[in-house]
């Protein structure tokens, strides 16, 4: 907020110094007189401006918290200047942006009183009012607020329209015919209601008539793609096609990442292939390489777009789901990737199944609550990876053991290229910690560590790791008497029935007659797309029917995992495994076997 005080004193720093001043000996009119209140306004107008300009350049950054409170202050302080409908508009799409359609719907409300019934400026706040409605789930209404904008909608045609289509994927067929009814015969907008009428008509069965309403739309001068939608309808080409969905693919098949690009599309095909074997509405893929140009994924996702997928698959790396995400039209349309680090700052729709927050803080939070609750321990110690990683699980576990009433009374990060850690476990062991959490960076880094904490006198100490502990490497390669006894949480038991992973291996090995090698690249894409999959409704698949269906997985297992999407993120369940006789064993079915897991383990080290 001083940063944003700040930028607001400087907007206005000598140009109200003089508002309403004398003009000084030299005969010129008291600060009383119509020129100098004139001069005034023409004064407060600029700083206005200048203040708006300050909210706009944050908006175009991204900056959605700072436009939105610089236009909220434009709005308090400018409300009698020429900027007041401006900043209302600026601070409702700054809302939206923040999720906040009810704080939109208010500014836009408000903006729209400053106008008469007929005056064409009124349109950008009811395409804002309708947006807000259709997010809160009231498409009839936003339709109708579509419907009251002027029939010369200009620069605003295309957003409009594309407002239009969110709206009425989400309304039936008579809904349509119900709210066409009501609208003007030549209104701009009317020919996405009605191509979407023709659509739903010829999926019912009704091809005549829908290829008459897909003529008489041709006839409004639609823009795309309801043009192509509607020729496609008119002309019988689309019958052949059975409404099949189809599914778009970005992958970089070529340069640097060609590689994982390639053992991704594997995973995904046999996603796919899996799917038809068992619907009958087949799935068909469009894949588009982006050689591993993050740059080109904004333009591939527009091509998708217009060749109808109703979803995307990809792409690999986070800079790139970001640039697809903000590129695409159709905010409706689903983009899963299955490699991205973060996708936190995406807008709706848009995921990750390899998000580092969701994996890193989870299992974290989900070990610290095992280990105070069911072994009743309350002092520990954090060794942790001098990466943002480690930093991440250091603060969520530490939150996880406060939380419980628990302490950590040391912590220190370590070089993931150490071989040795004789200087973390010394520090760790003078606080006298009965448990130490020691996540990794890699499956090399537990096996050089696991022996150590013995070597190093820390033999009745409670080990806790995270997800590397369980690499079938660390189980073949450690010494049982280095590792039994030791606790984990990872997102993967890949020896549990409860997740695909074993079935996702013989499938994989069978079609492709080769290893995974302890990739999980391919399983990870081939859990993208039966997400994906899994969310597509019935009939005729509407992105908006597929993205919020697929808001509402919950426990579908998968090869990688078990999967829930909430609160605008997929996420894994966390499981908790005890070390054993070189098997990684539920920690509960241990604990409840009556073999204390906490305590001294000198005789079993």
């Amino acid at each position: 907020m001083w940063q944003i005080s700040a930028a607001i004193a400087l907007a206005v720093a000598g140009l109200g110094l003089n508002c309403g001043s004398a003009r000084g000996p030299a005969g010129v009119e008291p600060s009383g007189s119509p020129a100098s209140a004139e001069r005034a306004r023409r004064e407060r107008d600029r700083q206005a401006a200048r203040v708006y300009r300050l909210a706009e350049d944050e908006f175009e950054g991204a900056d959605y918290a700072a436009a939105e409170s610089l236009s909220s202050m434009l709005i308090e302080d400018y409300g009698d200047t020429q900027w007041l409908g401006p900043g209302l508009l600026l601070a409702a799409r700054a809302s939206l942006e923040r999720n906040l359609p009810e704080d939109a719907r208010l500014r836009a409300g408000r903006y729209l009183k400053l106008f008469r019934a007929s005056d064409p400026r009124r349109a950008p706040g009811l395409v804002l009012v309708a947006t807000t409605l259709y997010l809160e789930a009231h498409p009839v209404e936003a339709a109708d607020s579509l419907l009251a904008t002027p029939v010369e909608l200009g620069d605003i045609r295309e957003q409009a329209a594309q407002v239009a289509r969110q709206v009425v994927s989400d309304l039936g067929l008579g809904e349509i015919e119900a709210v066409t009814a009501r609208w003007p015969p030549d209104h701009p907008l009317r020919s996405v209601f009605e191509v979407e009428r023709a659509s739903l008509l010829l999926a019912a069965g009704a091809r005549e008539r829908g290829r008459e309403i897909a003529e008489a739309a041709l006839r409004l001068n639609p823009l795309e793609p309801e043009r192509n939608r509607a020729r496609r309808i008119a002309s019988g080409e689309v019958e052949s096609q059975s409404w099949r969905p189809t599914i778009g693919v970005i992958l970089p098949l070529s340069g640097p990442l060609a590689t994982y690009g390639r053992m991704a599309e594997e995973g995904i095909r046999l996603a796919i292939d899996e799917y038809n074997r068992r619907h009958l509405d087949e799935v068909t893929l469009v894949v588009r390489d982006d050689a591993d140009d993050y740059e080109r994924d904004g333009e591939l996702v527009r091509e998708l777009e217009r060749l109808d997928v109703v979803a995307i698959v990809g792409p690999l790396r986070s800079e790139g789901l970001e640039i697809a995400a903000r590129a695409r039209r159709d905010g409706d349309l689903l983009i899963v990737s299955p490699t991205a680090l973060e996708n936190l700052s995406f807008r709706r729709n848009t995921f990750s199944l390899w998000s580092t927050t969701e994996r890193v803080t989870r299992g974290a939070r989900a070990l610290a609550g095992f280990a105070v609750r069911d072994l009743q321990i309350r002092r520990y110690g954090v060794m942790y990876p001098a990466t943002a990683e480690g930093r991440m699980q250091l603060a969520a576990f530490a939150d996880g053991v406060r939380a419980r009433g628990a302490q950590v009374v040391a912590s220190i990060a370590y070089e993931d290229t150490a071989t040795t850690f004789e200087e973390p476990l010394s520090f760790l062991g003078a606080a006298y910690p009965q448990a130490i959490y020691a996540p990794a960076s890699t499956p090399r880094s537990v096996i050089q560590l696991a022996p150590q904490f013995s070597y190093y006198g820390l033999r009745g100490v409670q080990v806790l790791g995270d997800a590397e502990w369980s690499a079938p490497e660390v189980l073949r390669l450690v010494e049982p008497r280095f590792i039994d006894g030791t606790v984990i949480s990872t997102f993967l038991d890949r020896s549990s029935t409860s997740v695909r992973w074993q079935e996702f291996v013989e499938l994989y090995e069978r079609a492709y007659r080769k290893g995974l090698q302890g990739n999980l690249v391919p399983a990870l894409a081939y859990d993208a797309t039966q997400l994906v999959l899994a969310a597509l409704p019935w009939g005729f698949p509407r992105r908006s029917a597929i993205a919020r269906s697929f808001g509402e997985i919950r426990a579908m297992p998968g090869a990688t995992g078990i999967f829930t999407v909430e609160h605008e993120a997929v996420t894994r369940r966390a499981f908790l495994l005890e070390f054993k006789d070189r098997q990684l064993v539920p920690a509960f079915d241990e604990l409840r076997g009556g073999e204390r897991i906490s305590g001294d383990r000198e005789s079993r080290r």
